[in-house]
């Protein structure tokens, strides 16, 4: 590899990075005290670094270790995993779920076997949080955009070339990273952790100790340059550089690739160098900081394997997040081992003193040190990181709410970067509106027409609905929410002679936005049906624009419960009433409503004689939920990864819960926008939905009506020989 200002001496290390503090080197204890071992029992996961019986480096994870003694743990091996060889420096990273700190263990292989390996504690330390803060490692996955899921391939062949490969480092926003370098000395006050010799070869030999290291970033932080050839950046730290400083004597490296919400792991070996190659490093800036020195590795294996120890730890679910007041305060526990290794002299004495606070107020601790990391994120570029799929879509202002009925409200939505709302007349939109601590997501109709800096959604009050509830009774103007769409095929082909429109209760929504925009050109008539007088949505509008437009725009009501006040037409929109308003086929007919007026429609269509091409539908009852029940299954979305789908769970509310990138919309099975092809396995779907028969036999689903009856795999295909039709 030609490596531009490679970095090969301990010197040309320190004079980038500097040299580390004494008090980070002594921190660190030989032996498990009872603050260590409460948290190796609380860890139900670790990254463990070795080298198997012929060199090759390796890191793999590994469920909860057990506890022998002060300097003996024994820990379980993966399936199929070799063994490590005995003698050789092994090295841990135990994750403790929920929490920014994690524990660091380093040590020597004694003995393994019948699946298991016993392994002499030499170092343990713990390790700031940075790491895990900058990669929103506990955070709900954030969700990764199609373009940059990585489903392409790396530039030439190599194991990098592999289009899972690509995917996971595409989404990845943490690792672990395994190195080794030379024996650890021993100095007065515990194991200080650093290494003997300096440049490459220094009397550190191929057998000494290891170091597993975490690194957390943004997604797709470790850029693949080629077949072969990775980059990761290297940020500001605490200045100790195991991993770096190991490199310059051993260049041997191995690591496990995670995303967050994922099962699969990416499991890399090869080699690595250091270099400040400036022209590289511009490339990986976040915000306005350069990191100060990058790894280029040179990849000779890439496997995507899953994860057991995840699996069965259930590591995403947050539900299982440890609760910080039932586990060792982690920087109380750091400050304790230092106090302990300084404990001579006045230097001792002011150690002792400065860390008692911190030992003695853990609550007061933890808040002091997330404030501290917070300020420290956001000034590295790493403030607002978002959680799931609410940031999703497009954000807006809720400008206005009419009250257009007693359980009818239109919102008015501002795009708050002034952008004008550009769709079809009859589409709809998605709202994903936080309600009570969750993003939930509904699609309406936009009632506006097309082309303003301003849409209009009106929303009508569904009893039992929570976001009909929320939009009609808790929605105030200035609220923000995001806004995907549009979305949808209900609307009047371009240009239109005669209109003739029908629609019952909220389903004149989208009715009100093509008459909107078309009254002025086209011949309009809107057949429009309501229980009562006072549930008629935009009545008075209707009668301004009747009067306005006479001869070009007519309505006729029907109302099935009218007082006697009601001079209108009374009854329901079925077969007997629409032989008697439609008396020829003139004209492009467009009907939205429930379900049974939809059928009288068509029975009613089809005696007229009107053509498949002049008919559009929309209906307004969205598929009933299916069964909750069931238990968990595993889901594979090719090429991007396997996840977990609680019992309950749509495959979708899964997918995007695990920063899948799966296409969507409505999520109520009305717009076809998450169809995929089923590989294999047996999904439930709730009905209706809006999957046609001859889909359905090709094996196509709705993710967001699809709830999964055993293990499944499906197709995401976002390349140009498939499209996401918008559909009713």
């Amino acid at each position: 590899m030609d490596v531009k200002q490679r970095i090969g001496t301990v010197g040309e290390l320190e004079a980038v990075l500097g040299t580390p503090p004494e008090a980070v080197m002594r921190k660190q204890v030989d032996a498990l005290d009872d603050g260590c071992r409460r948290l190796l029992r609380a860890s139900p996961v670790a990254g463990f670094g070795y080298r198997d019986v012929d060199g090759v480096p390796r890191t793999v994870l590994v469920g909860a270790v057990r506890v022998v003694s002060a300097r003996r743990i024994v820990v379980p091996l993966p399936e199929g995993d070799p063994e490590p060889g005995e003698g050789g420096g092994v090295s841990f990273v135990f994750l403790l779920p929920g929490i920014g700190e994690v524990l660091r263990l380093n040590g020597t292989a004694v003995r393994a076997e019948a699946g298991s390996v016993t392994v002499a504690v030499e170092q343990i330390y713990v390790h700031c949080a940075r790491a895990v803060l900058r990669s929103g490692l506990w955070e709900p996955p954030r969700p990764v955009a199609i373009s940059a899921a990585g489903h392409g391939r790396a530039p030439g062949a190599g194991p990098l070339a592999d289009p899972k490969v690509a995917a996971i480092l595409a989404a990845s926003p943490f690792m672990l990273v395994s190195t080794w370098g030379g024996a650890r000395e021993e100095t007065q006050g515990g194991a200080r952790g650093e290494t003997r010799g300096g440049a490459r070869g220094e009397e550190r030999g191929g057998d000494g100790g290891g170091d597993t290291s975490p690194r957390g970033d943004h997604p797709g932080f470790a850029r693949v340059l080629d077949g072969d050839t990775l980059a990761i950046p290297d940020r500001r730290g605490n200045k100790r550089a195991d991993t770096f400083r190991n490199l310059l004597v051993d260049d041997r490296f191995s690591a496990a690739v995670l995303v967050p919400g994922r099962l699969d792991v990416l499991h890399l070996s090869g080699r690595a160098v250091i270099t400040r190659d400036p022209e590289l490093l511009a490339t990986m800036m976040t915000g306005n900081e350069q990191p100060h020195a990058g790894l280029l590795v040179t990849v000779t294996a890439a496997a995507v394997r899953s994860g057991a120890a995840i699996e069965a730890a259930r590591l995403w679910d947050r539900e299982r997040h440890l609760d910080p007041d039932a586990v060792p305060n982690m920087m109380g526990l750091a400050a304790q081992h230092l106090a302990t290794n300084m404990a001579g002299g006045v230097q001792g004495l002011l150690i002792r003193w400065l860390t008692r606070p911190l030992q003695s107020f853990p609550v007061l601790t933890r808040r002091l040190f997330a404030m501290l990391n917070r300020r420290s994120m956001a000034s590295e570029g790493y403030a607002g990181r978002a959680g799931n799929d609410q940031r999703a879509g497009r954000a807006v202002r809720v400008a206005e709410v009419i009250a257009e009925t007693a359980e009818a409200t239109s919102v008015v939505l501002e795009d708050e970067a002034g952008e004008p709302f550009d769709f079809r007349p009859g589409q709809f939109f998605t709202l994903a509106v936080e309600i009570d601590g969750r993003t939930v997501r509904r699609p309406y109709s936009a009632s506006s027409a097309p082309g303003s800096s301003r849409l209009t959604l009106t929303v009508k009050r569904v009893e039992g609905g929570l976001v009909s509830t929320y939009i009609n009774k808790r929605m105030r103007k200035g609220d923000r929410i995001r806004l995907l769409g549009p979305s949808g095929s209900f609307h009047a082909a371009e240009p239109s002679r005669r209109l003739i429109l029908i629609a019952a209760g909220s389903g004149v929504t989208p009715m009100m936005s093509i008459i909107r925009a078309s009254v002025e050109t086209t011949r309009i008539t809107l057949l429009y049906g309501n229980r009562s007088e006072e549930d008629i949505i935009f009545a008075a509008e209707l009668a301004a624009l009747e009067k306005e437009h006479e001869g070009r725009f007519a309505v006729r009501h029907l109302l099935s419960r009218a007082d006697r006040s009601w001079t209108g037409l009374r009854g329901r929109i079925d077969a007997p009433a629409l032989r008697r308003e439609l008396t020829d086929d003139d004209g492009e007919f467009l009907v939205c409503g429930p379900a049974g007026m939809l059928t009288a429609v068509r029975e009613v269509l089809d005696e007229l004689g009107v053509p498949e091409e002049r008919r559009h539908e929309e209906v307004f009852t969205p598929a009933v939920s299916g069964a909750t029940g069931g238990t968990a299954q595993r889901m594979t979305v090719e090429p991007y990864g396997t996840i977990q789908v609680e019992a309950g769970q749509t495959l979708l509310d899964a997918g995007l819960g695990a920063g899948l990138p799966m296409p969507y919309s409505c999520t109520v099975g009305s717009c076809g926008e998450c169809r995929m092809t089923l590989l294999r396995g047996e999904v439930t779907m709730a009905e209706p939905n809006c999957l046609r028969p001859d889909e359905r036999d090709k094996g196509d689903i709705l993710t967001c009506v699809a709830r999964p009856l055993s293990e499944v795999a499906m197709e995401a295909d976002y390349g140009g020989s498939r499209t996401w039709p918008n559909r009713t």
